[in-house]
């Protein structure tokens, strides 16, 4: 019975953080977002490129939005330190683990490719008009589901939805 049991209670447990960790980095964003209407700045949460799960928010020094010539050269400055998604949430990372379909039925995300779908730029940027830059940041766990972060552009509201590999459909959280 345990030989059934343990696997069965380490997927589920993967489900649970991925999706954890999910409704985390969309509570990040919203705050962000609030941030953005409160300094009446462009806030943008920045994606490592060379370390996916590192995390950093900058504010716009400028006026231009956050931009990465600005970050380098120090105009737009660090709300924070780094954040690491993986220190609160075990075993997740940003990817795409399976082979899925878009969540806008428009094609098939290949295992392995970019999780960050947020335009050319690893920016999710928030203006202080509350629009956002629109995409998709997708994580996963070692037995779980893929989830997903979906930025609407036009309102910067965001959805966390989880792909049910049985109905083979997307699920909002």
């Amino acid at each position: 019975m345990a030989g059934i049991a343990v696997p069965a209670l380490h997927a589920t447990r993967d489900r649970d953080v991925a999706r954890l960790a999910a409704r985390h980095l969309a509570a990040r964003m919203q705050q962000l977002r609030l941030e953005a209407l409160r300094r009446n700045a462009s806030v943008a949460l920045r994606f490592d490129p060379d370390d996916s799960g590192r995390l950093r928010a900058y504010i716009d020094g400028d006026g231009d939005g956050v931009l990465q010539r600005d970050v380098d050269s120090g105009t737009d400055r660090p709300l924070e330190g780094d954040t690491r998604l993986a220190e609160g949430f075990s075993g997740v990372t940003l990817e795409i683990a399976h082979d899925v379909p878009d969540p806008d039925g428009s094609g098939l995300l290949v295992a392995g490719s970019d999780p960050i779908r947020i335009g050319t730029s690893n920016f999710a940027t928030f203006s202080p008009l509350a629009t956002a830059t629109s995409g998709t940041v997708y994580l996963a766990a070692p037995r779980s589901p893929q989830v997903c972060v979906r930025i609407l552009g036009a309102t910067g509201r965001l959805r966390v939805m989880w792909f049910d590999s049985v109905s083979r459909a997307w699920r909002q959280d």
